[in-house]
């Protein structure tokens, strides 16, 4: 059923002349028949053409699309994740920090330095170290041979612990400086036992562990300055072992002394 105004299409198609339209009966009235308009035939027809194409492209759009239309959409796919991985690329956070790495130059200031020279008098937290003694074994700039706390049994203990872990890989246990690395080829340290050593000042003990000495570095990094002067205290103890006589022990531990020496062969 053809509405008012249309005309045959397929007669058209089909090389005849427009047919005029059967008039329509609606509730008994009659419409008259009206002649196509000029240039309708040709819109119907490209109207009917689109209707096609659309119904087939909507066809292969629930098929998964056009080829086309695929690569399309990988396209995208493809450049929003690089969009993404730039993005993430470009965040500062904590990783990449904005800093200097140790000895990494710089433009900004004029000695090429990253690194800035300490301002003069600076003194770290907790660093203000006011006792000349406690800290450079020295007292107004001379070696002292006296210790800057009283020395007892406990620290005696300390000293040994700490002694058996820093120094007797060169020193060995008894500081005749025949330790495991000597043995091996290392150059061997001087003995504690001989005079220039007996006779040195506490304080040289503890200015060589706090600045090195020869082939020595510095231990002042992995032995506190406290543990320094235990351990020079019992280096005098490994001295006074190898050197002592009888009238450095005690009166009442004499006569067991004796009998041990008597004991002994001969």
């Amino acid at each position: 059923m053809k509405s008012r105004g249309q005309f045959d299409i397929r007669a058209q198609r089909e090389g005849g002349a427009p047919a005029p339209v059967p008039h329509l009966r609606r509730c008994g009235l009659s419409w008259p028949r009206y002649a196509a308009l000029p240039g309708w035939a040709k819109l119907c027809r490209a109207y009917g053409a689109g209707v096609a194409v659309d119904s087939e492209v909507a066809s292969k759009k629930k098929a998964g699309g056009t080829p086309a239309l695929q690569i399309a959409r990988a396209a995208n796919v493809i450049c929003l994740a690089a969009l993404a991985l730039l993005f993430a690329g470009c965040r500062m956070d904590m990783h990449q920090q904005p800093k200097y790495l140790p000895y990494e130059p710089t433009t900004f200031f004029d000695d090429g330095r990253s690194e800035r020279p300490v301002v003069p008098g600076t003194v770290a937290r907790g660093q203000l170290r006011l006792d000349e003694l406690l800290y450079t074994g020295k007292e107004n700039g001379v070696l002292s041979n006296k210790f800057p706390f009283p020395i007892t049994r406990d620290d005696l203990e300390r000293g040994r612990q700490r002694y058996n872990i820093y120094c007797t890989p060169c020193h060995d246990y008894t500081g005749s400086g025949q330790g495991i690395v000597v043995q091996r080829g290392f150059p061997p340290p001087p003995s504690y036992h001989i005079d220039r050593l007996r006779q040195a000042p506490v304080g040289h003990f503890f200015d060589v562990m706090s600045n090195g000495y020869g082939s020595m570095y510095s231990y002042a990094s992995r032995i506190e300055p406290e543990d320094r002067w235990r351990i020079a205290a019992y280096i005098r103890v490994l001295q006074l072992s190898q050197h002592a006589t009888e009238q450095d022990v005690p009166p009442s531990e004499r006569p067991q002394l004796n009998q041990l020496n008597a004991g002994q062969p001969q």
